[in-house]
């Protein structure tokens, strides 16, 4: 206790002396958070949807949140705010520096206290004070940090419903393309159609089309839409043609069509999936685990790295009858780098993972404020919207700030969802549409 005290002395007599010295060998270069778990009131919904007000213990995982270190100016500070619920007052700090590091209190001007990283509990709801400290004591350099959260339901989702001429069965998959959402299904015969309708206009939508191929197969690649045929090969078509011209794609057969990023689309042949730039020359982009590719439900998106802007992640997800307690998950990292470029790779579900995807019927996924986020029945129930902030290792419940229509009743049949500007949608085997935003 007595070299303890003696070391935050010292540290406040140097903090004296304006004439501070910083080396290269003092430098706090990474900085991360624990999760934050608090108690929260939550809504909690029954089988017809309708909710109740409860406490709950929630959980905002550290992985979700990023630090600019601004070196120049002494600030550390959250590139996004976190949700209006996260409770700051006992956060675990992660910390990469050359030198050590010590924390001040929020009501103490004089004295720095050692942070032992990935231990130390600080108090973050104001800006906390840090100092890097060299190994041999003579440089030092001080650092603020900002954890910053949304103001009160700043990050609520409001839902709004709207009546539409929809008319659909089973399951459906929409796509938000040039202005339009285009929404592929079945009729009351069971056959493939497709329908849309203007993005700035969720209740009227085009008479439904029949269409030549798997209506839950549809990729959308290059600026055209792809789906496999009966006969096991692509066809494509342009959006403003899909009611009269598939074509098909390429002579290679295949058994699954899975997803596309800008620069592949990719199938499943039976032994490998395989990608093409041109539907005519196919290479291999994954061999393992093909027993756990999605069977049925198959989703698939693909956005810029928050990391590497040259980076492309595509996940894609489904029902596996392999995996009777969580969907599947895929991930794939894609360049014009070919270092960078990774082959196909199912997400293991093991016990140091216990939030894989939830085992749901009819599962959608889309991907909506740097997130992706899932809807699906489950035990026949839709009660949960689910979100991804790791590229789709694990998926959380959002319940307060994020619930579900309290009016989406799955006795209307299932739903899918999709990003519409700034929106989400949910759209009901019934017609009912409800759009969802953040206020």
């Amino acid at each position: 206790m007595t070299l303890l005290m003696m070391t935050m002395l010292t540290f406040c007599s140097c903090m004296n002396d304006n004439n501070i010295e910083t080396t290269p060998e003092c430098a706090i270069t990474g900085f991360t958070i624990n999760s934050i778990t608090c108690d929260v009131k939550t809504k909690k919904y029954d089988q017809y949807g309708h909710a109740t007000d409860t406490i709950t213990e929630r959980t905002f995982y550290g992985t979700s949140v990023h630090f600019n270190i601004d070196q120049l100016n002494g600030h550390i500070y959250t590139t996004e705010p976190l949700p209006n619920w996260v409770d700051l007052t006992e956060v675990t700090p992660n910390t990469l520096s050359q030198g050590d590091v010590y924390y001040k209190l929020q009501d103490d001007d004089e004295l720095y206290y050692p942070l032992i990283s990935g231990s130390t509990v600080i108090d973050f709801s104001k800006t906390v004070e840090l100092l890097c400290s060299s190994t041999d004591g003579l440089s030092k350099r001080i650092y603020k940090v900002d954890i910053y959260k949304h103001i009160s339901n700043t990050d609520t989702l409001e839902w709004k419903a709207a009546t539409t001429n929809l008319s659909i069965k089973g399951e459906s998959h929409a796509f938000h393309v040039n202005g339009k959402v285009y929404l592929f299904a079945q009729n009351e015969d069971l056959e493939s159609v497709v329908t849309f309708a203007n993005s700035n206009d969720a209740t009227t939508w085009s008479t439904p089309v029949t269409i030549p191929v798997n209506s839950g197969s549809i990729v959308f690649f290059k600026g055209n839409f792809f789906g496999l045929g009966k006969d096991n090969y692509i066809y494509q078509s342009a959006p403003e043609q899909l009611a009269n011209t598939w074509t098909k794609a390429s002579t290679q057969e295949v058994k699954q069509l899975l997803a596309a990023d800008t620069y592949y689309l990719y199938a499943y042949d039976g032994t490998s999936i395989i990608g093409s730039s041109d539907l005519t020359t196919w290479t291999e982009q994954g061999s393992s685990d093909l027993e756990m590719l999605p069977e049925t439900s198959v989703n698939s998106l693909t956005y810029v790295s928050a990391t590497n802007q040259n980076l492309q992640v595509t996940v894609m997800t489904g029902v596996s009858s392999q995996n009777e307690e969580n969907g599947v998950t895929w991930h794939k990292n894609s360049s014009t780098d070919a270092n960078a470029d990774q082959p196909w790779a199912y997400i293991q579900v093991t016990p140091d993972n216990a939030y894989g995807m939830p085992h749901f019927e009819h599962p959608s996924v889309t991907y909506y404020n740097n997130a992706l986020y899932a809807i699906g029945m489950e035990s026949g129930i839709y009660q949960h919207l689910y979100r991804s902030d790791d590229n789709g290792i694990t998926w959380h419940p959002q319940s307060e700030k994020y619930p579900m229509p309290e009016d989406l009743n799955p006795a209307d049949g299932t739903a899918s969802i999709v990003a519409v500007e700034q929106e989400l949608w949910i759209i009901q085997e019934n017609g009912k549409i409800w759009q969802g935003s953040v206020q």
